[in-house]
């Protein structure tokens, strides 16, 4: 079972499944999914999915192309919308509470404090590993002192 699931996550990444999502001026767009022939000619058991993502909220029409590559006309639309901004959801009048801000994508996903603290905590998890080797050797290097000036007739009356 693990390997047929490694073989067919192997061939979704080598093959396989891409999606764009294109706004449109009107609002909401259309969600394009391309398929390679390949997975679809195979008798594969598998179900294939694509699930839209929760930011594409207003989704007006599903394409689906079975192609090796995007139709032309559908690609230059692809990288076009890919290079325009994306356009803030609306919420309909009345939904917004009086005196209520738009939080905007950094202030709700603090990236920056969550790199800086994960930097911090493997620089201390490190600091505390020299620390740990030298104090390993240190030790090591006092108990071969501690032999060396222990009289051999001391040793063994005691």
């Amino acid at each position: 079972m693990f390997i047929e699931l490694l073989t067919l996550t192997a061939a979704m990444l080598a093959t396989g499944i891409e999606t764009a999502f294109v706004p449109t001026d009107e609002g909401g767009g259309e969600y394009l999914v391309r398929v390679e022939p390949d997975l679809v000619s195979s008798e594969s058991p598998y179900t294939f999915t694509s699930d839209i993502p929760d930011d594409e909220r207003d989704v007006r029409r599903v394409c689906i192309y079975v192609a090796n590559k995007w139709p032309a006309s559908v690609e230059r639309t692809v990288i076009e919308a890919a290079g325009r901004a994306k356009t803030p959801l609306l919420k309909p009048e009345g939904v917004a509470e009086e005196g209520s801000e738009v939080i905007s994508d950094e202030e709700q996903r603090p990236w920056s404090l969550l790199v800086g603290s994960l930097v911090a905590l493997f620089l201390s998890l490190g600091g505390n590993a020299y620390l740990g080797l030298l104090l390993g050797g240190m030790r090591a290097r006092y108990l071969s002192l501690v032999r060396e000036r222990i009289p051999q007739g001391f040793e063994e009356s005691s």
